[in-house]
């Protein structure tokens, strides 16, 4: 977000813009002179445009200027349209948001359950007359859990997190593998529909190093969008845990964005085989730019 500043110091006033922004928790403000008046407003908003794009730097790898002008554009309206909200619409808006995606998430992991069902479960507290799988039901509320933890830690990505995370989806639930890397439980894997082959068990503690590393390396400089899209890809394709990676990968992006500052995002199960292609464009021809591309469009579409 990029707003004007006027300041006044010792009987002199002057112009600068304010970009705010959230970093581990705290809002910090990058600020650039303007000058003593103020540009005409065609020459303003130019300005607050170039400023956007010095700050960005090299924070993006396959985004363009455009894709980043158009993320911002999205970000600026969507916040400052939630700000326009009272509580009550929040709140609301908050919860329809929570249900979708549990709902989505658990769909794209193959759950059979339908939107109402999701609803009715984790708004109404009502296990739906029809429902046969208290299992099914424990594993939407383990999500919800897995959502306030997102937005409630505040801490680094670190492995500690990833598996306290998963232990949220699966303590109750399946208590053999919460929160056990495969390295751990000493088992591989096997994708559904893919020709992919996820890491070994027994190489899976060194490919979990380097994602660290590149995580490490790389948090400051990519842009929050095409950060939290890379991270949701490269969990997602070293399937760390017997079972619930995915769910556990849309989380971590999302934490990410919280993170950030930025819209949570939410993958319908509508999009199914869209994003199970551009997952195979990663994990097949090691091509990061259409899932980062899928995950661009996904957070355009966000409402409020």
């Amino acid at each position: 977000m990029v707003y004007v500043e006027e300041i006044s110091r010792e009987g002199r006033k002057y112009f600068r813009l304010v970009h705010a922004m959230r970093e581990k928790g705290r809002v910090l403000h990058k600020r650039k002179y303007l000058g003593i008046s103020l540009p005409p407003e065609k020459r303003l908003e130019y300005l607050k445009k170039e400023f956007l794009k010095e700050l960005a730097g090299g924070k993006y790898r396959l985004l363009s200027k455009e894709d980043f002008e158009a993320i911002e554009k999205k970000r600026l309206e969507h916040n400052l349209g939630i700000k326009r909200l009272s509580f009550t619409e929040k709140e609301k808006y908050l919860d329809n948001f929570m249900i979708r995606f549990t709902y989505d998430s658990s769909k794209l992991s193959g759950m059979d359950i339908t939107l109402r069902q999701t609803s009715l479960i984790l708004k109404d507290g009502i296990i739906p007359k029809d429902f046969k799988s208290l299992k099914t039901a424990n594993q939407l509320e383990s999500h919800k859990k897995g959502i306030v933890a997102i937005t409630e830690y505040d801490g680094r990505l670190n492995l500690g997190f990833i598996k306290k995370l998963h232990s949220i989806l699966f303590a109750g639930i399946d208590d053999s593998i919460a929160g056990k890397l495969r390295s751990e439980l000493k088992r591989n894997v096997k994708i559904a529909g893919t020709a992919y082959i996820p890491p070994k068990w027994d190489i899976l503690d060194k490919e979990i190093g380097l994602f660290f590393k590149w995580y490490n390396s790389e948090n400051r400089k990519l842009h929050p969008l095409e950060l939290a899209a890379l991270v949701h890809l490269k969990m997602i394709s070293l399937q760390p845990f017997v079972d619930g990676n995915s769910r556990l990968s849309r989380l971590l992006m999302n934490w990410v964005l919280w993170k950030k500052d930025y819209p949570l995002i939410d993958i319908p199960i509508e999009d199914l085989e869209e994003y199970y292609d551009v997952l195979d464009k990663y994990q097949i021809e090691k091509d990061e730019k259409p899932f980062v591309d899928f995950i661009k469009k996904k957070f355009m579409e966000i409402e409020y």
